[in-house]
């Protein structure tokens, strides 16, 4: 076999380094400030080192310590409980994992993976079982959600690779579902806005929904303000000054709590147009009284903007207009102030992206002008420049 490198191994506060030495894992580490070095007589393989962590290192360790603490790996590991381990490591400071992701991903593991195998051994899971789980829930799922609930199993298998509790992770053996034709929408960089007529016909209807009152003024509010549908859900009265006309933006809204936004440039504050506060005024007369901008029919804050959508998209789908997200409210936000020949950085301030760039990246097909704007824009600029005296010659 290829020589392998030495490797560092800490238990109950011994620090062994661990070498190949004549086909044969080889020990080397101090103690009460004496060095000892002996040969383990086992084969210096994977399945040998594994063999040196869980069963020779801590036999040595228990003749030279008193009360040793097991490690890990010589509990027998549920997924559930290797799981635990996962999210515990994922809430730490040190995670760059956002709450509001791990919470989703906590209650994707609890939905569609704890039921199937959270009891089991993780020493256990065989590749054809978790195949025909993996078919299971293609048949209610699309590809690329089934490939989210994989992801995350795969990530709590790999930590038991990482820590020797595992061998190999059963799920690289098992190919990954194909999202060819089922691609996620990308509600960022895909904008789909709504036209004018559009607009009208769906602010029209909302009076279907007479138990929500919310629904005009929030398709509003994000169509006159560009925020995003959770930052929405998530404005409290606090946030809004009618005197200055400004919306301070600082949260968004999901799975029932109020999390930081996308970005550190998503926090703003953003002006308010006139039919954003058209909207707030009338939604102030509902719920005034309460925390949050918009409630639900329960009169409780909303869990996430889900449901919102959900009562958007039954709105297109009674009018015949082309169904798409609640995302497309804050593009057509976006395209008119383009298309209008509003300052670019304005719109991307507004919008919350970290530079102008992003802004232009997405809707650069929206600045396009007709001749005779664009003739006109020349004049204008040819205006503001400093013209100067033709010399004799």
């Amino acid at each position: 076999m290829a020589k392998m490198k030495s490797v560092k191994y800490n238990y109950s506060g011994i620090k062994f380094t661990i070498r190949e030495r004549y086909n044969s894992w080889y020990l080397d580490f101090y103690f009460e400030g004496k060095r000892i070095r002996r040969d383990s007589n086992i084969p210096a393989t994977k399945d040998g080192l594994i063999e040196v962590k869980r069963v020779l290192i801590p036999e040595i360790a228990a003749s030279l310590l008193d009360n040793v603490t097991p490690p890990y790996e010589d509990k027998d590991w549920t997924l559930n409980d290797l799981a635990e381990i996962y999210w515990t490591l994922k809430k730490g400071k040190k995670s760059k994992m956002r709450e509001h992701t791990l919470s989703r991903n906590i209650a994707h593991y609890n939905n569609h993976v704890s039921p199937y195998f959270g009891s089991r051994l993780v020493d256990t899971l065989l590749p054809m079982e978790l195949e025909q789980w993996q078919n299971k829930l293609l048949e209610k799922y699309k590809s690329s959600t089934v490939q989210k609930f994989r992801s995350i199993l795969y990530s709590i298998l790999d930590q038991g690779v990482k820590n020797d509790i595992l061998q190999k992770n059963p799920l690289d053996r098992l190919t990954a579902p194909k999202v060819m034709f089922d691609l996620k929408y990308d509600d960022e960089k895909k904008p789909d806005p709504f036209t004018a007529d559009e607009m009208q016909i769906i602010l029209d209807n909302t009076n279907r929904y007479k138990r929500n009152l919310y629904m005009r003024n929030y398709i509003l509010l994000l169509y006159s303000s560009g925020m995003r549908p959770g930052e929405a859900a998530a404005l409290r009265w606090s946030d809004i000054d009618f005197e200055r006309k400004r919306i301070s933006i600082t949260k968004t809204r999901i799975r029932g709590k109020d999390g930081p936004p996308k970005t550190a440039a998503s926090y703003r504050t953003i002006d308010m147009l006139p039919l954003a506060e058209e909207a707030l005024r009338d939604q102030y007369e509902h719920t005034k009284d309460y925390e949050h901008v918009f409630i639900n029919s329960h009169k409780q804050t909303f869990y996430s903007h889900d449901i919102i959508g959900v009562n958007f998209k039954k709105i297109l789908k009674q009018t015949g207009i082309k169904e798409r997200v609640l995302y497309n409210l804050r593009h057509t936000y976006a395209s008119q102030m383009i298309t209008n020949g509003v300052d670019i950085i304005y719109v991307s301030k507004q919008l919350g992206h970290d530079n102008p760039n992003i802004t232009l990246e997405i809707y650069t097909h929206f600045i396009e002008e007709d001749d005779e704007k664009r003739l006109k824009k020349i004049e204008e600029i040819g205006t503001k420049m400093v013209t100067f005296k033709k010399g004799n010659s």
